[in-house]
C-alpha cells in the first residue's frame, strides 16, 4: 500500500513538474538540463575526468609525502575517509529486481531474433532500421538536445490544445490507413501474377479467397424472423381467474352404497355364467 501511494505521488509529482504547475520549480530543472547539455557538448568528459583523477592523486600523495616528513604522521591517512560507503547494499536491491525479470527479457530476445512471431520480428527490423537512419542524420546531442525540448514543452502544449490535437490525430489516422489500404491492395494486384505461378503459395491464396466468399454469402443470408412463430408456438400463459381450491368432502354412506351395488352385480354375472 505505502508502495502504491509513493509511485502515484511520484507520478503526480512529475505530471506536476512537465506541465509547468510550478514555473519556478521547472525553470530550474529545464535550464539545468540545457546547461548540463552544454557542458556535454563543450567539454570531453573522458580529458575531464581524467585530469581530475591525477590532479587528486597528485595532491594526495604530494600532501602525504610532505607531512611525513615533516610532522612524521600524513595528514591524509590521518583525516582522510576510514570506511568506504556501502555501494553493495545500495546497488543490490536494485540488481536483485533487474536479475528477477532478467529471464524474461531474455526469452522475450529469443523469441523475437529466432521470429516466432514474425510480425513483430519485421517491427523490431524496421524500428532498428529508423533508429539507424535518425542516428546517422542527427548527433547524439541534437537528439538529447531535442528530447529535452520535447519533454518540458509538449505535455503543456498537448494540455491547451488537446481538442484540436486530438482531432487532427483521427482525421490524420483515418487518411493514412485508407492510403495503406489503397496501397496495399495495388501491391496485391501487382503481385498476384508472380505468386499464382508458384504452388504452394497458390492454394493459401485460393484456401483464403474461398474461406472469403464463403463468409460473405453467410453474411448476405437474410435471418428469418422466427420470434411470431416460436411465440404461437409456446404453451399460453394461464388466464387471470381465481382457481377453484375447494375440496370436495367424501360421503362414507353413499361410497359403501356404492361398493354394495358393484359387489351385488358382480355375484349376478357370476351366477349366471355358472348356470
Amino acid at each position: 500500500m505505502s508502495t502504491q501511494t509513493t509511485t502515484k505521488k511520484n507520478s503526480n509529482c512529475g505530471c506536476d513538474l512537465l506541465l509547468w504547475k510550478n514555473p519556478i520549480e521547472t525553470g530550474k530543472y529545464f535550464f539545468g538540463s540545457l546547461i548540463v547539455l552544454l557542458i556535454l557538448k563543450k567539454v570531453n568528459l573522458i580529458t575531464f575526468f581524467l585530469r581530475c583523477g591525477y590532479t587528486i592523486l597528485l595532491t594526495t600523495g604530494s600532501i602525504e609525502f610532505v607531512t611525513k616528513i615533516f610532522l612524521g604522521q600524513g595528514l591524509v591517512t590521518k583525516y582522510g575517509i576510514k570506511e568506504c560507503p556501502n555501494t553493495v547494499a545500495f546497488i543490490k536491491p536494485h540488481l536483485d529486481q533487474f536479475l528477477k525479470y532478467l529471464p524474461v527479457y531474455q526469452a522475450k530476445m529469443r523469441m523475437l531474433v529466432f521470429a516466432y512471431v514474425p510480425k513483430n520480428t519485421f517491427k523490431a527490423a524496421l524500428a532498428l532500421y529508423c533508429l539507424h537512419k535518425l542516428f546517422s542524420w542527427f548527433s547524439i546531442w541534437c537528439l538529447f538536445f531535442m528530447a529535452d525540448l520535447v519533454i518540458f514543452t509538449a505535455p503543456i502544449v498537448y494540455k491547451t490544445y488537446q481538442t484540436e490535437i486530438d482531432a487532427c490525430v483521427a482525421h490524420s489516422c483515418k487518411v493514412a490507413k485508407a492510403k495503406s489500404n489503397e496501397c496495399s491492395k495495388l501491391a496485391c494486384e501487382k503481385i498476384k501474377p508472380y505468386v499464382e505461378k508458384i504452388a504452394p503459395l497458390n492454394k493459401i491464396l485460393k484456401t483464403r479467397e474461398s474461406s472469403e466468399t464463403t463468409a460473405q454469402m453467410a453474411g448476405a443470408v437474410p435471418v428469418k424472423e422466427t420470434s411470431s412463430a416460436t411465440s404461437s408456438a409456446l404453451p399460453t400463459a394461464p388466464t387471470n381467474e381465481p382457481i377453484n381450491n375447494e375440496t370436495k368432502e367424501f360421503d362414507v354412506d353413499q361410497l359403501t352404497s356404492d361398493l354394495q351395488q358393484s359387489t351385488n352385480s358382480l355375484k349376478e354375472q357370476l351366477e349366471k355364467n355358472n348356470f
